[in-house]
């Protein structure tokens, strides 16, 4: 019984430790997440600043020039690192980059200025994912293919017959970035 308070504060210890590694976990993720979020808004922003300034119509390679890169990078990241980056637009050019109803709740947050990101939990396939969420903004050298919908490249009318990705002015909500980070217990 003379011992009972040491173990009791080896206890407190051992438990505060143990708190303070769980959320230095969740400061790397989300030190990670932010920071692959960064850099691949700053490739796209850099690359179509260099079409911009390029004075290049845009042609098929051109766009490749621009948003290749991007994909690539992303591809890269996912593969290296084990983390999940998706781009979602509710006026999305591929299919495949369409909001789910989750997405469109974030898009509609950003939307009305009243989020600038969004940090939560989510399970794929059985795994958990720490999740980073924030907007991605028009710039003026995106207008070339998301400006007036007449004016976008005939390549992008043709390669994308169901494109909702024009009509924008430098400053609108584009879409989102995630990135998702494995949560491992």
């Amino acid at each position: 019984m003379k011992n009972m308070p040491i173990y009791l504060l080896f206890f407190i210890v051992l438990l505060f430790s143990t708190h303070l590694q769980a959320e230095e976990h969740v400061d790397v993720r989300k030190m990670k997440a932010k920071a692959i979020a960064d850099e691949i808004t700053d490739l796209r922003s850099v690359r179509a600043a260099s079409l911009l300034q390029s004075g290049k119509a845009v042609t098929p390679d051109v766009f490749k020039e621009v948003c290749g890169p991007v994909k690539k990078r992303a591809m890269e990241i996912a593969k290296k690192e084990g983390v999940r980056i998706r781009h979602a637009a509710i006026k999305n050019r591929n299919p495949a980059h369409a909001t789910s109803d989750e997405e469109k709740s974030f898009h509609a947050l950003f939307a009305k200025g009243s989020e600038a990101e969004i940090w939560d939990e989510t399970t794929i396939d059985k795994a958990v994912f720490a999740r980073y969420v924030r907007p991605i903004y028009v710039e003026p050298a995106c207008l070339s293919c998301h400006g007036v919908k007449d004016e976008r490249p005939a390549f992008i009318k043709k390669k994308y017959p169901e494109d909702l990705a024009y009509g924008f002015q430098p400053g609108d909500l584009r879409g989102i970035i995630e990135v998702m980070v494995p949560v491992k217990n």
